[in-house]
């Protein structure tokens, strides 16, 4: 079971964020609408990396692994956001995803209480009336819930929800599974990309229309942070946009 703890401060998050505790929560929305100074990058690493963060009294960096899943992307954010509000001993962390690490372990509890509260898990079974799960109930919640496939089947697992023998059986064949139910498949599948959101962007505009940083130095720094397309390819203004 997850421990008490744990649940409170994925809880004290969720409601910080004026968020209830049986929603669905966008997490990236979430994270850049909420946390100050937070940027965020996303480039392909090994795959036993997750992710990685750093803290300091002026920035919060959080690196995932795009070569992950999306859901198990949404899943790393949540988890190396246990490390930047609730562990002050250490700045930096590099986060396995077999790590056996007692302060891993608590991120990924809290990651999971995050995303899909118990109470949201039984508030989305009550209201379809799941008296069994099945692998069609099990893709539907973690598709609103926006959750792995592996984080929804371990959920139910501690939950007592389902049994060992129903997580094996569960586990294979997701995304065909959900192609058949009519559901996109993003969920399920690595971005590979090389993306960054968040504050570090417009600091450098700031410094740049202050003339702190050169032009050249604005374009290396957006190069660097894998915003090519900010370089290169900016936006057009359009007036109709609605």
């Amino acid at each position: 079971m997850i421990s008490s703890d744990i649940m409170f401060k994925a809880e004290s998050l969720r409601r910080s964020w004026n968020i209830d505790n049986i929603s669905p929560l966008n997490i990236l929305q979430a994270s850049l609408g909420n946390i100050d100074n937070l940027t965020i990058l996303w480039f392909p690493m090994t795959d036993e990396l997750s992710g990685c963060c750093s803290k300091t009294d002026d920035d919060k960096i959080i690196c995932i692994n795009s070569k992950h899943s999306k859901g198990r992307q949404n899943f790393t954010l949540a988890h190396e956001l246990y490390h930047l509000f609730f562990e002050d001993d250490k700045e930096s962390f590099v986060c396995n995803v077999n790590s056996k690490d007692e302060s891993e372990k608590n991120a990924n509890e809290f990651a999971e209480s995050l995303l899909l509260p118990s109470i949201a898990l039984h508030e989305f079974k009550i209201t379809n009336r799941i008296s069994k799960w099945s692998l069609e109930y099990i893709i539907k919640c973690e598709q609103y819930f926006q959750i792995s496939h592996k984080a929804m089947l371990c959920k139910l697992r501690r939950e007592n929800e389902i049994s060992y023998d129903d997580f094996l059986r569960f586990k294979p064949r997701v995304k065909s599974a959900a192609w058949d139910l009519g559901y996109d498949l993003s969920l399920y599948e690595s971005t590979n990309e090389y993306y960054c959101l968040g504050k570090i962007i417009p600091l450098s505009k700031f410094a740049y229309d202050n003339k702190e940083i050169s032009g050249g130095k604005f374009d290396e720094i957006l190069l660097n942070i894998f915003r090519e397309d900010m370089v290169y390819n900016m936006p057009e203004e359009d007036d109709n946009v609605v």
